[in-house]
């Protein structure tokens, strides 16, 4: 007995959505193949340091890719983050909508996880690797900026219970990574933008950055190596994290008329020495006799070095405000300078020394402190300086927390009288008082 045609015609119905299916399975796959090649060719080796020791990138790397198959949520927080760096340094825009879908998927697959492990969440590398790939998806891929506080907090309780509640010392190249990766977030969270409005809701915890901080301080995975061998994602001084961080709340506090003189003498003293070390062109690292002096151990002084000169600029700001408050001296954000004043001409010297070095703008370390020197230029000249760093950063690395960067930049010099025009920076209406 023959089918009935409307049998053939389902049977044929049934084999092409089949065959479409195998071939969508197929494409997909391929796809994230492209995908997760790019994040561990191109993306990944620019969220580490490039002085740090081989073992920190090739064990996150390979530890990741080895619990990829048992955790949806670290393969579609991977995915996410690979096709939201592809979207932005090759301008394709079905990347970013696929990589907001991935990003959903990861957070779907990240719940689900911690329902079934709860008290084991704390040892499971898989699940903190995913955490860790969330915010860094708000931090330096697009359309997740605001969520980067909720993730933050997650990495915080994982590390709290995991490391910081009882352990002495960190054992594992993961560990280590895994808080200066954290502290780092925290640290943007905390600091933003300048003149962001609003800012980023974050509620800081000042026992887990000391602790974390104290667990940093007297572990040394590489003994025998130099601070910067020993740092992945910090790089500078943690101590100097934590300054600009104090620093940030004391510029927010004076303008509540609240600021803390006390705080402001102990980090006046802290500050002091660095700026010695400074001035003297001293080196805060040592080389162990195994290691050579390398562009990219360069990086990390001149990356401490700019972080001293910004915090030195900003102390003297709010100072000098706290000076004059009975003047109703307002600090809203940092003031121009002199452009001759000891601070400026040494960072000009860095700057204008690293502007033909890719290697250094793609080393996020120095970021921050070139962001923030903006605010103190006062010549076209040096504002040009920097926004050509940064144009450089963003254009090498394609993070959107250097694009942030640059758009406040933007904005505030315009308020200033300086406007972009004709692909460079020209005055406009008037140059304000130093």
């Amino acid at each position: 007995m023959e089918p009935h045609p409307s049998q053939l015609h389902a049977f044929a119905f049934n084999i092409s959505l089949l065959s479409e299916l195998v071939a969508y399975r197929h494409i997909s796959s391929e796809l994230e193949i492209v995908i997760s090649k790019h994040f561990a060719e191109k993306y990944c080796g620019l969220l580490l340091l490039p002085n740090s020791h081989p073992k920190f990138y090739d064990g996150w790397l390979t530890g990741m890719f080895r619990l990829i198959p048992y955790h949806d949520g670290l393969r579609y927080s991977v995915l996410a983050n690979g096709a939201s760096h592809l979207h932005l340094v090759d301008k394709n825009d079905s990347m970013y909508e696929l990589a907001l879908t991935y990003y959903s998927s990861a957070l779907q697959h990240l719940a689900k996880s911690l329902d079934k492990e709860q008290g084991e969440a704390a040892e499971n590398n898989g699940l903190l690797m995913s955490v860790m790939l969330l915010y860094l998806h708000g931090c330096q891929g697009r359309g997740t900026y605001t969520d980067i506080p909720t993730h933050v907090s997650a990495a915080t309780r994982i590390l709290s219970t995991r490391l910081l509640s009882s352990q002495l010392s960190i054992e594992r190249p993961f560990d280590r990574l895994a808080i200066e990766s954290v502290l780092y977030q925290i640290f943007s969270v905390s600091t933003g933008l300048w003149f962001e409005d609003p800012p980023l809701v974050y509620h800081f915890d000042p026992q887990f950055w000391l602790r974390a901080e104290q667990l940093l301080d007297q572990t040394v995975l590489f003994p025998d190596g130099s601070n910067s061998l020993n740092s992945p994602v910090l790089g500078v001084p943690v101590s100097l994290y934590r300054l600009t961080l104090l620093l940030k709340q004391q510029f927010r506090e004076i303008r509540e008329n609240s600021y803390n003189l006390s705080v402001l003498e102990g980090i006046r003293s802290e500050i002091q020495n660095w700026e010695t070390l400074v001035l003297c062109d001293q080196d805060q690292d040592r080389l162990s006799s195994d290691e050579q002096t390398t562009q990219a151990y360069q990086f990390h002084r001149d990356g401490s070095y700019l972080f001293v000169l910004t915090l030195s600029l900003l102390l003297e700001q709010i100072e000098h405000s706290v000076r004059n408050l009975q003047a109703n001296s307002r600090l809203d954000l940092p003031g121009m300078v002199s452009p001759v004043c000891w601070q400026i001409t040494k960072a000009r010297e860095i700057i204008q020394r690293r502007q033909h070095d890719d290697g250094w703008k793609m080393c996020f370390v120095g970021s921050w402190p070139v962001y923030t020197l903006g605010f103190f230029m006062s010549s076209i000249e040096d504002i040009e300086l920097i926004r050509a760093e940064m144009m450089d950063r963003w254009r090498l690395t394609g993070f959107s927390q250097v694009s942030r960067y640059m758009n406040d930049l933007e904005s505030i010099w315009a308020r200033r009288g300086f406007s972009l025009a004709d692909g460079s920076l020209s005055l406009n209406r008037r140059t304000l008082p130093i």
